[in-house]
This record gives C-alpha cells, structure tokens and sequence, in this order.
C-alpha cells in the first residue's frame, strides 16, 4: 500500500471512529486497520492530533506529522494554475491542505485572492462536505465585513476549491494592542464584527467559530469575518447539533460542548468571550492555547471570570495597551453597562443571552452615548445620570452655567459677607450689601430654573433639541434684569459659545458683545476660559463677515494663552485653529493652510488630543484647498478627519460631523463627481436637523444640495432645495445678495427645465433683492445671473448694469 494510498484510508478511518469513545473505538479500529500496523499508527496519530487540535484549520503541522507527509508539499503546489488562478504562494496551511495566494492567470485582469483547495489526502466524505459547506454558504453572503467568495469549482484533476478575495490584516485582538487603542475605539470596532454577524444571522447562518483569528483588521481600519467552514444554515436540518469535531474550545458555547441544539445564542458566546478579551485582556475561563485540552474542559464548566476583575489581574502591559491605563483604573472604566454587558453574553442558559446581535449592539451603542442598556434594570439615578452624560452639549452647558454661576455667586456672597462685616461699622454699607446678596440669590434662582428644564423628568425630556434649551435659558437671562453684570456675563459667554456651535453667529455674536465688555481676566483658570471665549467670538465675527474685528479678537486670545500657559500643547493647537480661522477669513489661504496643518501636526503628537478642535481644523483646511483650488487633497484632508471622528467615538448625532460630511461632499463635486457628492451632502443635513431644524448653517447646506442635485440633472429638486434653502436664509436674516445669489440659480434651473415663466419669475426676485443693494457685489452677482441666462436661451448678452446713481 503506497503513502498516498494509506493516507486516504487512514483519514477514511479516523472519520468513521473519531466519535466513539473506549473500546466501542477500539474494536472498530481494530475491524478496519485488519491487522496493518503502520495503518492503525497513522489513525492513532490522526485522533491524537484530533484531540489537542485548537483551530480546525490551524493545526497543520500535527496533521502532517500524523499523516507523514512532507511539509513542503503546499510549496511544490506554486506556479499551478487552478481555474483562471496561478499559485503565487503560501498564506497559511490548514488540516485539509494550505491556503495559497492566487493571481489571476487568464489575462481578463489584474488580482489576487486566497485559494483553498482540498488536497487529495484530506478528501475525506466529512472533509469534503465542509468545504463545499463553506464555500456554499459564503457564496450567499455578501457584506462589507464579510470576506467575499470571488470564485469556485473544481481543478482539472476533481478537487474542489474556492478564492476568497485576500484579506491583508491582523487579528482583532492583536489589532487592538499594537494600537493602544481605549475602550470607546476597540467597542466602535467590535460594532463592526456585530454588522457581520447580525447579517448571517438575518441570512440563516450561524458562524459557531468566532474567535481574533477569523477577525481580521485591515489598514483602514475594516474588520473581515472569515472561515465560515464549520457553519451552518439555520433552515438545515442537521443544524441543531454540534457533529463537527472542528471548534475552538477556547471559544466554544456550553451547548457545543454538550451536543445540544444549536441557535445563534452559540455565536452571542462566543462574542461574549472576544468582547471580554478585547476589553480586559484576559480569557473569561483563564484559557490560553496552550491549555492542555482536559484542563480547558474543566475551566470552561466554571462560571466566568467577572470583567472588573480580570482587569483588575491584568499586568501593567496589558492595561496600558487599552488607551493608557493602569489595572486600577481599567477596572474601574469596566464597571457598570461593560461589565453587565458581557455577563449577559456569558449566560449558560442560551435562552438567558441577549436575543441578537442587534440586541447586543443596541446595548453597546447605548454605552457609547451614555445611555441605559437593555440587559439589567437602573434605578433612577442611574438613568439621570446616564442622561446627563449622554447630552454632552447639554451637560457641558450645565456644568458652564454651574461653574459660571457658582464662581459668580461665590465673588457675589464674600463680596456680601464683606458689605454685611463692614455694615457693622458703617450703616452707609448695609445698602450694598443688600444688592450684592439679592445678586447673588437672582443668579443661584436662573441656575435652577435652567437645570429643571433640563432634567429628563420634566417638560424639556430627553426629546428635547438642544435649541429648545438655549433660547428657553436666553429667555429667561434677558428677563432677569436684578442680575448684576458680573454674574450675568459668564453665562453670556456660555450661551454664545452654544449658538455658534449650532450655526447661529449672529445671536452668538450679541452674546459675547454683552460677555466680554470691559472684562481683564487676571488670574490663569479665569484667563484661560476667557480665552476659549475669545476663539468662539472670533468664529462669530468671521461668519459675519467682520474679518478684522475676528482677527483681533483671535489674536487677543492667542496672547492671554501665551501669557498665562506658554508650554500647553493643547491650547496651542486651540490657538492654531482660530488663529486659521482668521487668516482663512482674511483671504491669506496659504498662511491658513500652513496654520491648520501645524495644529494637526502637533495635535498628533498628543495622547488625548482635543477632538473637537482636530475636527474642526480638519474641516477648514479642507475648505482652504477647497477655495485654492485643490479638492482631492480637501477630500482627503475631510475624510482624514471622519476617521478621526470614528475612530475617537464621537456619536453619530454630535453637530461635528456636520462639516467633515460636508467639506467631503463638497470636495466631490469640485472635483467632478456629483454623483458621490449627494450622501455625505445629506448626511451633514440630517445631523445638523438633529439639532436644529432651521438657522442659517442648514440654509447653506440645503444649498450644497441643490447645487449637487442641479448638475445630476435633477432639476425639480434642485429647486425645491434652494427655495427651502432661501427660506431658512431669510430666516437667518441673512444678506441681500446671499438670497439673491440663490433666487438666480433658482431661475437658472427652471430654465435648464424649460420652465421659462417660473424663470423669469425667480429672475426679477433676485433683481428685486439686488436693486435694494446697489453696491458692487450686487452688480456684479446680477451680471452673473444674467449672462448664465443669456447662455441658456442663446441670446446675445446684456450690457452690463451701470453703477447705482449713474
């Protein structure tokens, strides 16, 4: 009997005992072994390899020791063409053959690919119907984290094979550490895993071996799930049982363990125990691969090891590889909706899991907006706390108004401690004193009217647009007019720091006017905030227009900081920001393009780096190259800056995403691509409705629309977007020669669409708005509009208009 030979009725063999135990096994060996001694070695060998085996395609090195075959046999198989592939090389081996890197041989183009083939000793009936399983089942799924099938059959000499496209990454895990990455990255990751999984669970498919390995993170930062070779369909018949040896005990669910049925509750496990090595460090059962197999199965009978504290174990190493910290505090950042989050995935009882994967990425998005989760009960407190959390704008706003406030009510109490001390002495005082105490108490009442609309129990609920709550406290600060100045004036600041941040300059800029007058910080933590004050100011004044009073102010900040914290990496990056600002305003784009690109540049050295300031110089710098001209770098730069967002967690409804979609948006159709404008265009409108469905931020970005929907030929639509647009502008009271600038490119429009009467209608409104603003922009915008008509209906161009008064 030749090797070959023996090889197959080894594997043949083993196939048909591996599932008895004792002497049941032994005397069925012995029936079909009939007395070859070299042949019942290799099965022993086989079921020996079978036993310590931990992946059930990674343990090539035992299998090709038990079957005696030479281990060079996959590097013998380069240069073979297989189908429309060429065997280039070696990605990895398996127990049914190697996994080769494949380039196309058939000329029709250029790629490369993974191939798995079973090679002729592992055609087994069990080996061969797993494969041509996996290759099934990954034919019906397709899905971003989901490495693709790209091709499959059978080679001239009947072995069957599939190509997958080639997938360059690490494990999950190993990604993670090598990139220190905090809790809030590596969760924001992990919801990837859970888009793919909850797409095979949709699909019927249950993966039953998840684990780092099959995991991998591309360098974009894409997780691809692979080796769906023990999987089955939901819909199979024979689904319900764990009849293949092929898992990874350190993974496995207590159901696969004890045969029994199997749903998608086996994958909640098994992501359970990635999700607790990813966060901790640490197995739940204390597993590592080299476990002996016997202890393995003791181990995972216990119950697991809570989160806390096997973060509270881990070594300093280990900690440290999750954003920086000690086990202490790791420990403590696991506590409460982490550490319940996992328990629940853990639970023995499948029934006792969270219902999904929908379910459980529900909870974790809830951890990452601070809200309560689904899978244990809080008590009130919790939730209001939770809430608090979750509303950072609003918390900030809060904590602004307490700390402004407190320190105002704090100046205003001494101040009437003082007055009353002195009244003693001097009856003349007693009056000041008074003022000062009735100060005091007016600003402690504004803090708690302003603090009970904001709690989640009363009218302003969790519902609530964090406009609602500005003008409500705005309101109620222009009412109050027993409030002495120097307590109002930080509340002022505060509240212009928020409409701006939501895209109304105006009111901001009203704000700060009241906030700063005659106002010289002297000591350092006042100086400092007033500065940040200044930046906000400055914006204001930018938006509107006002490019010299916006660079003196951003300067006058810039000078507070160096006075008062010349070595502070991050307020000098806050400084380069606004200092961009300014400059981009004044019209110098290269000296703002230097100064943002310092920033970044500094702000990359830094370990927590200022997220909101990194987003925002990433957003102007994209519309410095933008305005000179260069929209692929201004792609690139706004895309650099949603990753960055992504990659630090910042929610989905925070109004910093608002800018990167639009620069990215813009920045396409620059540079010719209409059609990939429009989803980010949108997407910046939808957040930005999020949190305030009128102003004059969303007038200019339904504008952004309107042009993108113009040049796709969408006209009707186009219109529609500007006239919304023009309304939302006027709204803002916006200038004369912004609305209309928009009135024209709504004529325009309805004459591309043959809708000569709308045009001329649209037309004479632009008119209208320009004759009441005879300068020079307005000439030459009515120039503009005129001469793009002109073109459209063929005729000769008009004389240009002549100055007003001539």
């Amino acid at each position: 009997m030749n090797d070959t030979v023996r090889g197959q009725r080894a594997l043949a063999i083993f196939d048909a005992v591996a599932d008895l135990d004792g002497e049941a096994r032994e005397r069925r060996l012995a029936a079909l072994c009939e007395g070859d001694a070299a042949l019942l070695a290799q099965v022993r060998a086989l079921l020996a390899a079978d036993a310590e085996a931990t992946d059930p395609f990674g343990n090539a090195p035992r299998w090709s020791e038990a079957m005696a075959t030479d281990a060079t046999e996959g590097e013998r198989q380069i240069g073979r063409s297989i189908g429309a592939w060429q065997i280039v090389g070696i990605i990895g081996h398996g127990g049914m053959g190697a996994v080769h890197a494949v380039e196309r041989s058939d000329g029709a183009y250029a790629q490369r690919a993974a191939l798995k083939l079973i090679r002729a000793s592992a055609d087994t009936p069990a080996a061969h119907e797993r494969f041509l399983r996996e290759r099934q089942i990954l034919a019906g799924l397709q899905h971003p984290n989901i490495a693709t099938l790209l091709d499959g059959g059978f080679s001239a000499g009947g072995e069957p094979y599939f190509v997958m496209e080639r997938i360059e990454g690490e494990p999950i895990d190993r990604w993670c550490d090598a990139r220190r990455l905090g809790l809030r990255e590596r969760i924001v990751l992990f919801l990837q895993v859970l888009d793919a999984v909850r797409y095979a669970h949709r699909n019927l498919v249950v993966h039953r071996d998840l684990k780092p390995s099959n995991l991998l993170v591309d360098a974009d930062g894409r997780v691809k799930l692979l080796d769906f070779g023990i999987a089955k369909q939901l819909q199979d018949s024979g689904a319900t049982a764990t009849l293949d040896r092929a898992l990874t005990f350190e993974y496995a669910s207590p159901e696969q363990l004890h045969d029994a049925p199997i749903t998608t509750a086996t994958d909640l496990w098994q992501l359970g125990v990635i999700l607790h090595r990813l966060l901790s460090g640490a197995h739940p059962f204390g597993l590592t691969r080299d476990t002996p197999l016997a202890s393995q199965l003791q181990q995972l009978e216990r119950e697991p090891e809570p989160l806390t504290r096997a973060a509270a174990q881990a070594s300093a190493e280990q900690a440290a590889r999750r954003g920086g910290m000690s086990p202490a505090s790791l420990s403590r950042a696991l506590r409460g909706s982490l550490a319940d989050i996992v328990q629940a995935c853990l639970r023995r009882d499948p029934e006792q899991r969270y219902a999904s994967a929908d379910a459980l990425a529900s909870d974790l998005r809830a951890w990452l907006d601070n809200r309560p989760i689904a899978a244990v009960p809080l008590s009130r407190m919790q939730r209001t706390r939770l809430w608090l959390r979750r509303n950072r704008v609003l918390a900030a706003a809060t904590a602004a108004v307490v700390v402004a406030l407190l320190a105002g009510t704090g100046v205003a109490l001494w101040q009437a401690g003082e007055a009353r001390a002195q009244a003693r002495m001097a009856e003349q005082r007693r009056g000041e004193a008074e003022r000062q105490s009735a100060n005091a108490r007016a600003a402690m009442q504004f803090l708690t009217d302003t603090l009970n609309a904001a709690a989640p129990e009363n009218a302003l609920s969790t519902e609530v647009s964090v406009r609602q709550l500005l003008d409500t406290a705005r309101a109620k600060l222009d009412e109050n007019t027993q409030v002495d100045a120097r307590v109002k004036q930080p509340v002022q600041r505060m509240l212009g720091q928020l409409y701006y941040s939501l895209g109304e300059p105006r009111i901001a800029a009203k704000l700060f006017e009241q906030g700063i007058s005659n106002v010289e910080p002297v000591e350092r933590g006042e100086a400092l905030a007033f500065a940040v004050d200044l930046d906000y100011y400055s914006g204001a004044l930018g938006s509107l227009d006002l490019y010299a009073q916006s660079m003196a102010t951003e300067q006058r900040a810039a000078d507070l900081r160096q006075h008062f914290a010349p070595d502070d990496t991050g307020l000098r990056v806050l400084s380069l920001d606004a200092l961009g600002y300014a400059q981009y305003k004044l019209g110098d784009y290269a000296k703002a393009a230097q100064t943002y690109r310092e920033g970044l540049a500094l702000a990359g050295t830094m370990r927590q780096p200022p997220v909101d300031v990194v987003i925002n110089s990433s957003q102007m710098l994209a519309y410095v190259l933008l305005d000179s001209g260069q929209p692929g770098q201004a792609r690139q730069v706004a895309e650099d800056g949603l990753r960055f967002a992504a990659a630090h967690a910042v929610p989905r409804h925070s109004p910093l995403w608002v800018n990167l979609f639009r620069a990215q948006g813009d920045a396409y159709f620059e540079g010719g691509d209409a059609q990939k404008a429009e989803r980010p265009i949108r997407d910046a409108i939808a957040v930005q409705e999020a949190s305030i469905s009128k102003g004059y931020r969303l007038g200019t970005l339904y504008n952004s629309l309107a042009r993108v929907l113009e040049k796709l030929g969408r006209h009707d639509e186009a219109i529609a977007a500007w006239q919304h647009a023009i309304s939302l502008l006027a709204d803002a009271g916006a200038g004369a020669i912004d609305l209309a600038r928009n009135w024209g490119s709504v004529a325009i429009a309805h004459a591309k669409a043959g809708n000569l009467d709308q045009a001329s209608a649209a037309y004479q409104r632009a008119v209208n708005l320009l004759d009441a603003a005879p300068d020079a922009g307005a000439r030459a915008e009515r120039e503009r509009i005129e001469q793009k008509l002109d073109a459209l209906a063929q005729r000769p161009a008009r004389k240009p208009v002549p100055p007003a008064g001539r």
